[in-house]
């Protein structure tokens, strides 16, 4: 478990540029999820990563996707997300490395890490109803680091 503790997190997204995880720490607590264009339960769970977003965003929650499609397929990214309406910033893990080095098998994977660094929840596959655990665990982590705010919606 202390290989998770320090997590090493470096791809480039859309445009390029560079994002590290180093970086942003102490920013909030990200979420990133892997997804791939051809995955249905991706285009399901996108939009309600993208809410969580919106809802958790002055909290200062991020939400990241991470897309495994490769290389060839760079050209789907783009297109897909007009025609789905996100507004989710995109990372590429075109080898799958990130994917591989957090053990993920299968997309979507929903992954949280907090402010400090720490992978503090993991989740793979999608359904209706997932994205619930998932403001239930942000709502215990943003009650850690800050306990005077709102505890969050019941459901």
């Amino acid at each position: 478990m202390s290989a998770e503790k320090r997590i090493r997190l470096v791809l480039p997204d859309l445009d390029g540029k560079i994002f590290s995880l180093e970086k942003e720490l102490g920013k909030g607590p990200i979420i990133f999820d892997f997804w791939a264009t051809w995955c249905k339960p991706c285009i399901k769970g996108l939009p309600k990563l993208q809410e969580i977003g919106e809802q958790y965003r002055e909290k200062g929650v991020r939400v990241i996707t991470i897309n495994i499609d490769g290389p060839r397929n760079l050209s789907k990214i783009r297109p897909f997300l007009q025609r789905y309406g996100l507004k989710l910033p995109v990372l590429l893990d075109e080898t799958n490395e990130v994917m591989k080095q957090f053990q993920l098998i299968a997309v979507p994977s929903t992954l949280i890490i907090s402010s400090t660094g720490e992978l503090v929840f993991k989740h793979q596959g999608y359904r209706p109803g997932d994205e619930k655990k998932l403001r239930e665990k942000l709502d215990e982590l943003l009650g850690a680091d800050a306990s005077g705010r709102e505890g969050g919606e019941g459901g």
